[in-house]
């Protein structure tokens, strides 16, 4: 009799180490997002929607229908993209900082503008998206409504002054056959960072922000992500691993500060199935928080690497409220608290 109550007290014992460990998991990872109450930017009229909209829809026209494919194949295009990015840059008064380097003879170069922290300029902040695109694919989401989007970001933060270092960088070689390998852009930046003991706090990649859709079943996530996630696409999604959590939770309130648009955040281990698909998987690897910020991609659109990714699928009003959301949450995070 007691070897049997016993045996029952071990078990509830298991059975309770695992209900903590999943509920401390699903806390840890799922409930990260930041909590704010109170009217968003967007909603006093701070800045003009339609005038981002039409910006947005200007720099998507160019890059995803004037230029198409802009990659190692079609390395005219690139090239072309990443004047035109520079000229952007310049004309709103920037000084634009460049990296250069060589892939079998071929120059790329990374972009970067940089708004030196007043009271924290050793503490830095970045803020990226990549200018080119899979070999056969015009890239309108993938990614140049990202890089839509940090345009936009740029003129509205023409003024900006912050506590600590922002940079915003426009990186190459992000896609395939450069992707997860040490040739990417964003790998030599954050290797250089590293070897410079740059104190990088978080850097945030904006890949792919421009699909969103209110049909049930609209969005597909791997298990267990699904579990807990909508079926619906129609929010914007903050994916770090473990060790960006903190970040996660001051950028998404930061972003609510500035728009309502629907949110969601994530804090996953780093093999988890699309958590490092883009340039922030780069920092990860030496070190330094990082965070994808994206409408989850491939998980929700079917054009997401091919041909027919293309400016009409693309929701401008959705993309003009996440440009004043991310300028707030840029805000936030560049405040010394």
């Amino acid at each position: 009799m007691q070897s049997r109550n016993l045996k029952k007290v071990i078990i509830a014992g298991l059975l309770l180490v695992i209900f903590i460990f999943l509920y401390t998991s699903y806390w840890y990872m799922v409930k990260c997002e930041g909590e704010w109450q109170g009217i968003p930017f967007e909603s006093k009229s701070v800045f003009n929607l339609a005038e981002i909209r039409k910006g947005l829809e200007s720099n998507v026209d160019y890059m995803a229908g004037v230029l198409g494919p802009r990659n190692y194949v079609h390395y005219a295009q690139l090239q072309r993209c990443k004047e035109w990015i520079r000229q952007r840059w310049k004309s709103e008064g920037y000084t634009v900082n460049e990296q250069t380097f060589f892939i079998e003879g071929k120059e790329y170069t990374n972009l970067e503008i940089e708004f030196p922290g007043r009271t924290a300029p050793s503490e830095i902040i970045i803020v990226s998206a990549q200018y080119d695109t899979l070999p056969d694919s015009p890239g309108a989401n993938n990614n140049a409504s990202g890089m839509a989007i940090l345009l936009q970001l740029s003129r509205l933060l023409r003024n900006y002054t912050p506590d600590r270092t922002l940079r915003l960088v426009a990186f190459t070689t992000e896609e395939d056959p450069f992707f997860g390998t040490e040739m990417m852009g964003s790998y030599l930046y954050a290797k250089r960072s590293r070897q410079l003991g740059e104190n990088i706090l978080v850097m945030l990649s904006l890949d792919a922000l421009g699909i969103y859709k209110e049909e049930p079943n609209s969005q597909r996530l791997p298990f267990p992500f699904s579990l807990f996630y909508p079926n619906r696409g129609n929010f914007l999604a903050f994916i770090g691993n473990l060790h960006s959590r903190k970040y996660l939770k001051e950028s998404t309130m930061g972003f609510k500060k500035g728009s309502s648009f629907p949110v969601k955040a994530g804090a996953v281990p780093e093999w988890a199935k699309g958590a490092g698909w883009s340039d922030h998987s780069s920092f990860w690897k030496f070190g330094y928080p990082a965070i994808m910020i994206t409408d989850t991609g491939g998980f929700r659109s079917p054009y997401h690497t091919t041909k027919d990714d293309t400016m009409e699928k693309l929701n401008f009003d959705a993309m003009s409220r996440i440009v004043v959301g991310m300028y707030s949450a840029i805000v936030e995070l560049t405040k010394k608290q």
